[in-house]
């Protein structure tokens, strides 16, 4: 079967050209803007927020509870227990304070990224005879949307520990942040704009690596793979399922040791009570893990799942909802990728 008869069985009927005119190009459609990729990255990540943090801050609040009444063993016991979960003080203060900073913080940086990414990948299009650039075009495309946006995430990380550590202080050194969106927004003009990007080495290399890798996994295979939901009448839920753990699995275990340097670097010697082996330097650690990686791989993995919980589920359930709203597609699929929704769309020229 040639390249034009196989383009006939996916229905996408291109003209019947020679395969030396038939080249791959970039023209992203109308609806793929980069405010208008910003607005669909919000509206998914926003919805993982709305989920998951009040159940990760609920879970945090059972936890302070239970320092000082036993855990529950009985139904009625359960019911006691989250109700005065519930009546905390400041339960419901802190927790509409980590959403609000938490969609300022997706609206500068997830949202951001995914944007860029949508806007680069979403405007290729490239016949099926071009096998490698089809290979390499995931890669490439999530380079050049993830290398100026992994930094993003830093001031946000810092300004959320600031807001934390700042309660733990005497009160006369307090800067009495009174919310993380305070603290952000204070910290420029208090302590200087290069304060909210310091020692975020790890926070960058680990956003470069784990989104790099997701889009280029994820993509890829959704790419490779699309006639199981097309023609094989596989749901296509299941095969994203599918997808996204793997990528999602391969991504964060790649870059989860490059944030967990950030322990060693600041914990480690103080455990030790001696000098840290790296001069507190993020990128010697990080330089060290890398030589080191064959011997001590495994150990890099320790508490991957605190970083699950601080980024993982969100990120699982923001992408899941991303690509539901086409930001995984290019020019090569329908519009926003809702063939496996609508039927009859995938029959569509």
């Amino acid at each position: 079967m040639s390249y034009f008869e196989f383009d006939d069985v996916r229905r996408l009927h291109q003209p019947y050209e020679d395969s030396f005119t038939r080249l791959a190009f970039w023209k992203p459609p109308a609806y793929n803007s980069p405010y208008a990729n910003w607005k669909r990255g919000m509206y998914a990540m926003t919805t993982s927020l709305f989920i998951v943090e009040p159940i990760r801050h609920f879970h945090a609040n059972m936890t302070v509870l239970n320092q000082f009444y036993e855990w529950p063993r009985t139904r009625s016991e359960y019911n006691i227990f989250f109700k005065e979960v519930l009546r905390l003080p400041d339960f419901w203060k802190e927790l509409s304070k980590k959403l609000v900073f938490g969609c300022v913080a997706i609206g500068g940086d997830t949202a951001i990224k995914l944007a860029m990414w949508q806007h680069i990948y979403g405007g290729t299009w490239s016949p099926q005879e071009y096998a490698d650039y089809n290979s390499f075009k995931h890669l490439l495309c999530s380079m050049m949307a993830i290398t100026p946006t992994c930094h993003l995430t830093v001031p946000f990380e810092n300004a959320r520990r600031a807001y934390y550590a700042d309660k733990t202080w005497p009160l006369e050194l307090r800067r009495n942040y009174t919310s993380p969106t305070n603290a952000l927004l204070r910290i420029p003009f208090e302590e200087g704009p290069y304060y909210l990007w310091r020692g975020g080495f790890p926070i960058v290399m680990n956003q470069f690596l784990f989104w790099n890798w997701y889009l280029m996994l994820y993509s890829f295979h959704k790419n490779k793979y699309f006639f199981l939901w097309v023609y094989h009448d596989f749901n296509y839920d299941y095969c994203k399922a599918l997808n996204m753990v793997v990528s999602f699995g391969i991504a964060s275990a790649v870059a989860y040791p490059a944030y967990y340097c950030r322990e060693m670097v600041d914990l480690w010697p103080k455990e030790r009570g001696g000098h840290c082996t790296w001069n507190n330097s993020y990128r010697n650690c990080f330089k060290w893990m890398v030589e080191n990686m064959d011997m001590l791989g495994y150990n890099y993995l320790k508490g991957y799942w605190n970083w699950c919980r601080r980024y993982g589920f969100f990120y699982f359930g923001g992408l899941w909802v991303a690509d539901s709203l086409g930001m995984m597609s290019n020019c090569n699929e329908g519009f926003n990728s809702i063939e496996h929704t609508f039927a009859a769309s995938a029959e569509s020229v």
